[in-house]
């Protein structure tokens, strides 16, 4: 009886979120969505990621850009940006980490998207990077 118990709450509450997320706008549920992507990137991230603000130049599709670094790790950065880069695309950066004046070049993917900017993967995880975000607070 247990099992039958638990199989009726969960199906209750799938069925509650599905009417809730009906519920909502399309923008509401994109928002929703992007919100779920990204604790969901959260719980599979290898390296930890460091809150910031730090301005980047980059290179998407053929443009470049002047952006900001809003969080960033070993393994890649989010850039808050309204500018369009498709997934999979390859991206240049240059930026200065704080306290450290020499410019850190990467190249990287775009690895995701959201409404308020993008996901880059970079091409190789960077311990020489890793190293200097534990530098800094």
């Amino acid at each position: 009886m247990a099992v039958s118990n638990k199989q009726s709450n969960e199906s209750g509450v799938t069925a509650r979120l599905i009417e809730l997320i009906g519920n909502l706008t399309e923008s509401q549920q994109q928002a929703l969505l992007n919100m779920l992507r990204d604790w969901h990137n959260l719980e599979r991230r290898k390296h930890a990621r460091k809150s910031c603000v730090m301005s980047a130049d980059y290179a998407c599709q053929g443009r470049a850009y002047n952006e900001y670094i809003k969080d960033i790790s070993g393994g890649g950065l989010f850039i808050e940006t309204a500018r369009p880069c498709f997934l999979g695309r390859e991206i240049t950066l240059t930026f200065c980490l704080p306290e450290n004046q020499k410019p850190v070049k990467l190249k990287g993917k775009v690895a995701w998207t959201g409404t308020n900017g993008i996901g880059v993967q970079f091409e190789s995880e960077n311990e020489q990077l890793e190293s200097m975000l534990k530098s800094f607070s």
